[in-house]
């Protein structure tokens, strides 16, 4: 993985206040963790940091220092972003500071290739059930993303940790039984439920009822006239 640079500058003020002061002048506080010299506040743009970003989660930061007595560079790792709820902009960073030659545990991106069998000939439904994975390795080993290809799934085929491949020195730290990826077979209480409501009601027979009374009712009158005959001819 290649590095980027970004200019950040010692940071003086502290707290709530200072924080505000800082993005009103389009810059937000940050924190370097892991260095010699413990916890550094500093200041970052925050346009650039997100230009930085685009190189991907896990990317290698030249950091350069100013402001202080001496400028200084060292390379970090952002571990958090905190951002505003509803803008999303960025509000506070975390960097950590690494050696190139020591490991680190980073979580990657995870991400599914090809259309499933299952999916493609069978109408299954393909769950996506991990999207990162945990990985110790060197710095400049670590990966942008970890892609697993799912063409050869078919209808209750399972992915698990386990069937991940990665890179030499790249080590996956999660359980190798957790599952990846696996193809579902169509719910078939779902499809009658949706068969039952698309089937189109009967039409309502307008005066059915009405006319089924009337008959009843025509055919009592005719018999109480034949009792009335009979007994009229017994007379």
């Amino acid at each position: 993985m290649a590095t980027v640079d970004l200019q950040a500058e010692f940071r003086t003020v502290v707290g709530k206040e200072g924080a505000k002061k800082l993005r009103q002048v389009k810059r937000i506080p940050a924190v370097v963790y892991g260095g010699p010299r413990g916890p550094i506040p500093v200041v970052v743009n925050p346009l650039e940091l997100l230009a930085v970003l685009e190189a991907g989660e896990n990317v290698l930061i030249n950091l350069s220092l100013t402001g202080g007595e001496a400028p200084q560079t060292s390379v970090v790792i952002l571990k958090e972003l905190q951002r505003h709820p509803v803008k999303g902009s960025p509000l506070h960073a975390d960097f950590q500071e690494i050696s190139m030659e020591r490991k680190i545990r980073v979580e990657v991106p995870l991400l599914l290739s090809g259309e499933p069998t299952g999916v493609k000939d069978k109408g299954g439904i393909l769950e996506h059930v991990l999207r990162q994975l945990s990985v110790e390795c060197l710095p400049l080993s670590i990966p942008d993303r970890i892609v697993l290809d799912v063409a050869a799934l078919d209808i209750g085929d399972t992915l698990h940790v386990r069937d991940v491949t990665v890179a030499e020195g790249v080590r996956i730290l999660d359980d190798g039984a957790r599952v990846v990826a696996s193809v579902l077979a169509p719910k078939a209480e779902e499809v009658a439920e949706v068969a039952e409501e698309e089937k189109p009601a009967e039409p309502e027979v307008v005066g059915k009822k009405e006319k089924e009374e009337a008959e009843a009712g025509a055919e009592a009158k005719e018999d109480k006239k034949k009792a009335e005959a009979k007994e009229d001819k017994k007379k």
